[in-house]
């Protein structure tokens, strides 16, 4: 075998053969590997290597003795770095400035309590809101008769319902009964009963009515929800059954009352619901949809032409002396409003 190829190594007596799967693909016939016999002179070659270890070894004792013996060393010092700064102080936190809030007078709470159990209803109960169906039924609507400027045409008030005679009418906030009249009174409205509510700083009237309970006399308070009378057709001229619903503001200094339009109120008040014989306030039924009066067409007629005509039907009678049938507690004061129309 040729030992001259770089794929093979002599190595004492073996001969070691490097050669890839190709190299050995292209080799006819594998040669078995011979011992070869180790040349005299490798003896000679171990006595060399001998001697070799021999001294190496002498040195190295000599070495090991001669630094055990060398003295020991002066420390090394090693030169200290810069010095740390101390950490600096936590910022003191700012003093916060307390205020002391002052609790509101009782007053007011007791104000702000009242205003917010100050709940206004629709006098008629619901579940649907009863609105004038035209504008003849509107605040300020043409009628007969000389009435304070603020009602325009005439008419101080709205007429709403009318479709159940004798349906309950509610008193729409708490107040006291100032007057009652229950009739005859065909001119002036028929039965009536008007509430006293804040004081005596606003008033709501019911016109029209067939009948009155017996416990609502002046000076009984009453409750919003109340039932105060029967919805009828007492004074009526002209038109059905229905309410004659009106509210007046008493300013103060001794001024006269004025009325105010209810239709924008009745038209977002709460309804009162009836179910098994008790009332509840209900705020989930729409708004109404108030109704517009048109401008007044014709001029005014004069005083004097208008002495002549019949006096309207919602101008409240004066106030009745005291009667037999009425309890014998004084009655509330009482200011009679101007001529009004309640048809």
């Amino acid at each position: 075998m040729d030992v001259g190829s770089r794929h093979v190594a002599v190595d004492g007596p073996a001969i070691l053969v490097y050669c890839s799967e190709e190299c050995l693909r292209g080799l006819v016939e594998l040669v078995e590997l011979i011992p070869i016999e180790e040349p005299r002179r490798r003896s000679r070659a171990r006595w060399w290597i001998a001697a070799g270890v021999a001294i190496g070894g002498t040195v190295a004792v000599v070495q090991v003795v001669w630094r055990d013996e060398e003295p020991p060393s002066a420390p090394v010092l090693i030169p200290a770095g810069p010095a740390m700064a101390a950490p600096a102080p936590a910022p003191t936190p700012p003093v916060v400035a307390t205020v002391a809030v002052q609790e509101p007078p009782p007053q007011d709470e007791e104000l702000l309590h009242e205003l917010m159990q100050d709940a206004w209803i629709h006098p008629l109960a619901g579940p649907q809101r009863r609105m004038p169906i035209n504008h003849t039924a509107a605040f300020g609507a043409e009628r007969q008769g000389q009435p304070p400027p603020e009602c325009l045409s005439g008419h101080c008030g709205v007429d709403v319902g009318g479709a159940t005679w004798g349906e309950p009418v509610h008193a729409v906030h708490d107040g006291v009964v100032a007057w009652v009249n229950r009739g005859p009174n065909e001119e002036h409205g028929g039965v009536f009963v008007k509430v006293a509510h804040r004081n005596g700083q606003l008033f709501s009237w019911y016109f029209h009515l067939a009948a009155v309970p017996r416990g609502i006399v002046p000076g009984v308070r009453v409750t919003a929800g109340q039932v105060i009378g029967l919805l009828g057709d007492t004074g009526v001229q002209h038109s059905g059954p229905h309410l004659h619903f009106a509210m007046t503001v008493k300013p103060p200094h001794g001024a006269r009352e004025r009325y105010l339009d209810p239709e924008p109120l009745i038209a977002i008040w709460p309804l009162w619901i009836v179910e098994d014989g008790k009332g509840r306030l209900s705020t989930a039924e729409p708004p109404g949809v108030p109704v517009r009066v048109p401008p007044r067409a014709k001029p005014r007629a004069p005083a004097a032409a208008q002495a002549e005509q019949v006096q309207n039907d919602n101008q409240p009678a004066p106030s009745p002396a005291a009667k037999v049938n009425e309890p014998a507690a004084e009655p509330a004061p009482v200011t009679t409003v101007p001529a009004t129309t309640a048809n």
